[in-house]
């Protein structure tokens, strides 16, 4: 499953109304700090249907970038830590707690789920170094060998298209680069959807040739 920017959380949570919720404060946090952070993460969490291998890469790409940049949060996550009932979330939250981000991104390999962790960490904190790191992927689009490599690229050109349509600073960020004026030209001036599309075909086109199966 390919996750993919302001979206992943789209097919990834329970109910509606706990998605739509959960998922505004997250996509927010860098602009209001939502002061309770730590009850609707712990509510969101225990629930039954909520799949942390699948939610891993978002929790980790926003928390941990939380917890580097507010240690006031950080012990409020810890001194509630007895509240979360799954005990997968519970370690992880723990291992957040006591990692740097970046030296968990040093350890992550390319991958899409790759730019959703850094989308949750620049929604998390506003920090453009997030954003810097999927556009350096950008790229990876034009690999025909390595279909993982591909997707990186491919997703972090949708992502962040269809973001730049939706927030006003990645727009602007992406309008201040100096570097890949064509890349970001177009990333700026095509639609999502055209992204996407493009995604679909090159895969149908290197199964047609045998290629990744």
């Amino acid at each position: 499953m390919i996750l993919l920017g302001t979206v992943w959380f789209s097919n990834l949570i329970y109910g509606q109304d706990s998605q739509r919720d959960f998922s505004e404060i997250m996509q927010t946090y860098y602009l209001h700090q939502d002061k309770d952070i730590v009850e609707k993460t712990i509510e969101f969490v225990n629930n039954p249907k909520a799949d942390c291998k699948r939610l891993e890469p978002i929790l980790t790409g926003f928390f941990g970038a939380l917890f580097s940049n507010d240690t006031t949060v950080r012990s409020a996550f810890l001194k509630n830590s007895d509240k979360f009932q799954n005990t997968d979330f519970k370690q992880l939250f723990i291992f957040l707690n006591a990692t740097n981000i970046d030296s968990i991104y040093s350890k992550t390999q390319l991958s899409p789920a790759f730019n959703d962790m850094n989308w949750s960490s620049y929604f998390a904190t506003g920090n453009v170094k997030f954003l810097d790191k999927i556009i350096s992927n950008v790229p990876l689009a034009e690999n025909r060998i390595d279909r993982n490599l591909f997707l990186t690229g491919a997703s972090a050109k949708w992502s962040l298209c269809s973001n730049a349509r939706q927030n006003k600073q990645v727009k602007e960020h992406l309008m201040n680069q100096k570097d890949n004026k064509k890349i970001i030209k177009e990333i700026l001036e095509k639609e999502p959807q055209e992204f996407k599309q493009e995604m679909k075909d090159i895969i149908v086109e290197q199964r047609a040739k045998g290629l990744w199966n």
